[in-house]
């Protein structure tokens, strides 16, 4: 029991410092929007605790020590004058509730998605990040910033039982993983999907749009290279870069 305790400790450990280092990284690549962008992810071990940036850090003031644990209410696990954005919180805890499989959600209103989201066409697939979400795209309409029981039922049924990612209607992104590094990673490619997507429209020029079939061809080799690495070596390189312009993240 006590080596089971050690494992868990360590594993939170481990989860915290990945967490601390995606508000950096989501600071590094100017996905900030001050303090209303947020990070959650499920205590390993535990399927009602969840580490969350307490409320008043930005981004780059985040480490692993001042991230919070609340319960599935949002409600802080331990006792001290710190406090945690509950409305934004809601999101979370309605998908954890639904999707067992989704450990970590992350929200943005980073530029380029904002501005795919309040497109009629949504997103399109012109690109390669951008068909690695074919199919695999929600939509959720704009219903006002807080948000209420019923629409976060409505919320999940959207997202379903086999989509990580929501474009939230005149909002910005939702992005679920079934790890922290895959969480990340789906926000990275879906936000450079969003770019080249706003950036080729502004062109004026027509957007070529391949068809389904080489887009299938390509996502089962995509498929392929997932299964033998995953995004985990992807995510461990960008920790790396982030040590190396500021490692305090990790305290």
């Amino acid at each position: 029991m006590q080596q089971e305790q050690q494992n868990n400790s360590m594993d939170e450990s481990i989860a915290r410092v990945q967490l601390a280092a995606v508000y950096r990284l989501m600071d590094h690549f100017g996905w900030n929007d001050i303090r209303l962008n947020y990070a959650t992810t499920r205590v390993p071990g535990s399927d009602n605790h969840f580490l969350i940036s307490p409320d008043g850090l930005i981004g780059n003031e985040v480490k692993a020590s001042t991230l919070v644990k609340v319960n599935s209410n949002g409600n802080l696990i331990e006792t001290n004058d710190l406090k945690v954005d509950k409305v934004g919180f809601f999101q979370n805890s309605v998908i954890y509730s639904a999707r067992p499989d989704i450990t970590t959600i992350l929200h943005s209103h980073s530029t380029y998605g904002t501005v795919v989201s309040t497109l009629q066409t949504g997103l399109l697939h012109i690109d390669l990040p951008s068909m690695m979400f074919f199919k695999k795209i929600a939509y959720h309409d704009f219903e006002g910033i807080g948000i209420n029981v019923e629409e976060g039922k409505r919320l999940v049924s959207n997202l379903g039982q086999d989509k990580f990612c929501v474009i939230l209607r005149n909002h910005g992104l939702l992005v679920g993983g079934r790890s922290i590094a895959e969480a990340f990673m789906n926000l990275y490619f879906l936000e450079t999907a969003c770019r080249t997507q706003v950036l080729s429209m502004s062109t004026g020029y027509p957007i070529i749009q391949p068809s389904e079939e080489p887009i299938s061809v390509f996502l089962k080799t995509l498929e392929k290279l997932k299964q033998q690495n995953g995004f985990a070596s992807f995510f461990d390189s960008l920790m790396r870069m982030i040590d190396r312009l500021d490692s305090s993240y990790r305290d």
